[in-house]
């Protein structure tokens, strides 16, 4: 159906299918662009067109303007990389050009990304804890991930039993894009999963199959309760700053970074699609580099 046919929530619910069922994007990816549509159609309920066809350059200049008053550079951003994407699709199916296509993106903020330090990880990971059940064995284990093999969150509340190696020396993880990569494990991860499947086997919980990180019942764990059985382990060992399993990740690349790593590499490990995203770490590296200096040079 042509876009003059469609009002503009019907192109946007056409659109998000569109993102689900033919371009196979991540149920996060269309999560945060409808929620982005949801936006628009809500300023455009008073403000702008009803029919998909009407949507042009300046109704869309307006509404972003408004929005910049509340969001970050970096939500602008995905806030306008999504209106680009829904105008080439409403262009693809008849429109005569793509609203969205001239408008510029925000600059971007130069924030250094939140980084745990080497010896506080140390601690975290050395320190076995007091609860030694299931569930204190399953955080340990997704620690040792995050930070061992660089794991995004939504990739290892994904990982499959049959995903990792027999003798648990690799992962293949799905991350963004539907793109698969192995990533290694350490040592110390492989001994948290040996534990952990341990625990699984003595419940009944089949490890041959199905997702690895699951409940006590064997029922399947979401990104909320890691997240927060995560935090809460960063917390318990001291952690003041910003305690998350991506700050982990962060820590990954940037240690790595920091020992002397390819950055080429790192963006493999990472799962990065462009390079660009990988030298954000490079900049949390100068600033080590920098203050490492500034202490060890008579003349600095």
């Amino acid at each position: 159906m042509e876009p003059s046919a469609l009002t503009l929530t019907e192109a946007a619910e056409a659109y998000l299918d569109h993102l689900r069922d033919a371009r196979g994007c991540s149920p996060h990816t269309v999560s945060a662009y409808s929620r982005d549509l949801g936006k628009l159609l809500a300023w455009t309920g008073s403000k702008g067109p009803a029919r998909a066809a009407d949507l042009d350059k300046k109704t869309l200049q307006l509404f972003l303007s408004g929005q910049a008053r509340a969001l970050a550079a970096s939500s602008q951003s995905r806030l306008l990389a999504c209106l680009k994407g829904f105008g080439r699709w409403l262009m693809e199916r008849g429109l005569p050009r793509n609203p969205a296509q001239t408008i510029a993106f925000p600059r971007k903020e130069t924030k250094l990304v939140s980084v745990a330090g080497e010896a506080f990880l140390s601690e975290v990971l050395d320190d076995p804890g007091t609860d030694e059940g299931f569930e204190a064995a399953r955080t340990r284990f997704c620690v040792e991930m995050f930070y061992g093999s660089g794991l995004r969150l939504s990739e290892l509340t994904g990982l499959k039993w049959n995903q990792i190696a027999r003798d648990g020396a690799w992962a293949r993880v799905l991350g963004k894009g539907s793109r698969f990569r192995t990533v290694p494990l350490t040592d110390a991860a492989k001994a948290s999963l040996d534990e952990y499947r341990g625990l699984c086997a003595a419940k009944g919980v089949a490890t041959s199959a199905g997702p690895v990180l699951v409940s006590a019942r064997g029922k399947p764990v979401g990104n909320r309760i890691i997240q927060r059985t995560v935090t809460d382990r960063l917390h318990a060992m001291g952690r003041r700053g910003k305690s998350s399993p991506h700050v982990l990740r962060h820590s990954f690349a940037t240690h790595l970074l920091d020992h002397g790593a390819d950055l080429m590499a790192v963006k493999e490990m990472l799962g990065h699609a462009s390079l660009s995203t990988t030298q954000k770490y490079t900049h949390v590296s100068m600033a080590k580099l920098k203050e490492t200096y500034a202490k060890a040079h008579p003349r600095a």
